[in-house]
């Protein structure tokens, strides 16, 4: 079964814009044709190919020839805040994970997009970061998915945190949470507002939009597919923004 969050457009809350430096707003992104070829050098080879068939086998051993007109595309697709519907779509296989092979939820369904458009996001995704950590947009507590951060990060610094309190006869008290699916659950029109609120805006916004929407995808599996289904999360793409600046 699908599994997303579907709201109606009413009420939805608009969050605290927390950036204040208007005038160093991301609102655009330069694609340059050195960071594409080395993007293009670094990928995996034991990686599939998208629905496009394009191996990263290939793009990686054609780099220096493709490098320059990728760029152009890359560019002008920011420029125009459209993603192709080549990149919007996606191979979903299923990856056993566990128990019977026979139950449909015992496999986990891993979307296999474009390795072409994954060179941009790979790109535009950096930036982002980078936003983030200059103007300190992302608390020092966020161990998951930043560089030099992880799992066991955290727990080294939460057993140092622990450490510090008994030794000093205290008490601690923990809570865990684990949201089911959170990832497949964001909202995408809260996802976007939250986005502007942090000082991301302009055609890195609209990319982003046009990326969510309008996605499609079909079920590979032992060289047979399903017929082609829409991408259930989505929004009207005309009823995303909230303008935090003029």
């Amino acid at each position: 079964m699908p599994v997303f969050t579907a709201e109606d457009g009413v009420n939805i809350p608009v969050p605290k814009n927390v950036f204040t430096r208007e005038s160093h707003r991301l609102e655009d992104i330069k694609i340059n044709e050195d960071e594409v070829k080395s993007r293009l050098e670094r990928l995996r080879e034991d990686k599939s190919p998208g629905v496009n068939d394009l191996s990263p086998i290939v793009l990686k051993r054609i780099s220096e020839e493709i490098a320059h007109p990728a760029s152009i595309l890359f560019s002008q697709s920011m420029n125009e805040g459209d993603v192709p519907l080549d990149w919007r779509s996606a191979n979903v296989t299923p990856i056993f994970k566990k128990g019977s092979r026979n139950l449909p939820e015992n496999y986990r369904p891993v979307s296999l997009t474009s390795q072409l458009s994954k060179v941009m996001e790979s790109i535009i995704r950096d930036i982002i970061i980078s936003h983030l950590d200059r103007h300190r947009l992302i608390r020092d507590t966020q161990h998951g998915f930043r560089k030099g951060r992880s799992c066991t990060t955290n727990i080294l610094e939460f057993l140092d945190m622990v450490t510090g309190v008994i030794n000093q006869k205290g008490s601690v008290d923990v809570i865990f949470l684990d949201f089911a699916k959170a990832f497949d659950k964001v909202p995408h029109r809260r996802l976007l507002a939250k986005l502007q609120a942090h000082g991301i805006d302009g055609q890195v916004v609209r990319w982003i939009a046009s990326w969510l929407k309008g996605r499609k995808q079909w079920v590979c599996l032992d060289g047979y597919s399903s017929t082609w289904a829409d991408v259930l999360s989505v929004y009207h793409k005309d009823q995303f923004l909230v303008h935090y600046c003029s």
